[in-house]
């Protein structure tokens, strides 16, 4: 009851306050990054049990993790991974001949726990961090200190750089996220793991279970999916859209947190041609990815980069910025265009609208990369990591993720 309480009030308050303010802030961390997972997170699981609480125990060979729901409430890219995490160790439970031996536990004394595996950095407990194994998508607000406002950086330089510090173990998803690890934040090679993401392959579009009603544009559009965050860099892609060669497209996006400020001064922009729904469930995305000219992926830098594979699953392809994560795991997969030209932009949507030859070749190559990204190998990957860091004799195994 005190954290549903915790989690309304945290709701209505958010409505209020301006973004990376300090009582923003505050409240994130005493409230939101303190949160388990909702009971409907679990509703698709098969055998994966609701427990209503902060963790979720498993038995791992002759190990016992403890795995963080809280980033399940997270409508970002943090949440999209935490979601598959839990879905595939659900499907571990549930056909046992996937090859994992894996059991869920349950009533567990914590001092049995080897390591506490945190989908998010932003997620973990200093009072844990001997024994944890961290996830870091990225480090963009020290990556990117032009962009990002001085809170969130002072908030990398300090907490979170110490949370990795002190970690156990920290596991990252790209080359590039790892390079600027261990630049930005001071971690050794040593105890810095490298594993890809999964991609989600769903392509049936099932309308019944929609949770709500979509409008379904029958015009030319183009689709940028994502929550609003300082290096997404949306308004390159708006700024070529007005272009007189693109006056026939229109845009769609998917995602929150962007403000009414933003939204008013990009339909200046476009007038009738930008359409906002917010953030939306898998089977929605997919009705309307499936749909588009082209995903647009405008942001000056990512740690890895799904939309687009997603994207190239629903035989659609992408327009990325020419900058890493992107320009290294789409190698000749997508359009590229430099994040602040617009022309380069205008260029690419033209290719796509025009039906150029040289689209279709990267999307096929997208379809084909996509294929090499499972969330079965990124679960087998992590585990083995896990296992690997608490056998090892001084506490650091093997690099099996890379």
């Amino acid at each position: 009851m005190r954290f549903i309480t915790l989690r309304k009030l945290a709701k209505v308050f958010s409505l209020f306050l301006v973004k990376d303010s300090f009582i923003y802030t505050f409240l994130k961390r005493v409230v939101f990054f303190r949160l388990a997972a909702k009971r409907d997170s679990f509703n698709k699981f098969e055998s994966l049990v609701y427990t209503g609480t902060r963790f979720y125990f498993f038995r791992y060979r002759d190990i016992v993790i403890a795995i963080d729901s809280g980033p399940l409430n997270d409508t970002r890219g943090t949440g999209r991974v935490a979601k598959n995490l839990f879905a595939e160790l659900d499907r571990g439970l549930t056909h046992h001949s996937s090859g994992i031996d894996l059991k869920q536990l349950f009533s567990v004394d914590e001092s049995r726990v080897d390591i506490y595996l945190y989908p998010s950095i932003q997620w973990a407990d200093e009072k844990k961090l001997k024994k944890a194994a961290l996830i870091v998508l990225d480090v963009l607000p020290v990556s990117l200190e032009y962009l990002f406002p001085e809170s969130r950086i002072r908030e990398w330089q300090t907490k979170y750089k110490n949370f990795a510090l002190q970690a156990k173990i920290v596991i990252t998803i790209s080359e590039w996220s790892a390079s600027e690890i261990m630049e930005r934040v001071g971690i050794s090679k040593e105890r810095l793991h490298i594993v890809p993401l999964g991609i989600e392959k769903n392509n049936a579009v099932n309308i019944k279970k929609a949770k709500k009603t979509i409008k379904i544009l029958h015009e030319k559009y183009f689709i940028f999916i994502g929550s609003n965050d300082y290096h997404k860099n949306l308004d390159i892609a708006i700024n070529a859209l007005s272009d007189e060669s693109l006056s026939e497209c229109r845009l769609v996006v998917v995602g929150d947190n962007f403000t009414q400020a933003q939204k008013n001064n990009w339909k200046k922009i476009l007038t009738d041609r930008i359409f906002f729904y917010g953030h939306l469930d898998d089977n929605e995305t997919v009705q309307l990815l499936s749909r588009a000219e082209a995903l647009l992926l405008p942001s000056f830098n990512e740690g890895f980069g799904l939309p687009p594979f997603e994207a190239a699953i629903q035989n659609v392809p992408s327009i990325c910025s020419d900058r890493p994560a992107m320009n290294q795991v789409l190698r000749e997969a997508a359009l590229f265009a430099e994040p602040t030209n617009q022309d380069e932009w205008i260029s690419a949507m033209n290719m796509v609208i025009n039906r150029d030859k040289t689209v279709f070749k990267k999307l096929e190559k997208a379809k084909k990369l996509a294929e090499n990204y499972e969330w079965k190998n990124f679960l087998k990957s992590l585990l083995a990591i896990l296992q690997s860091s608490i056998t090892s004799d001084d506490g650091v195994g093997p690099n099996n993720g890379r």
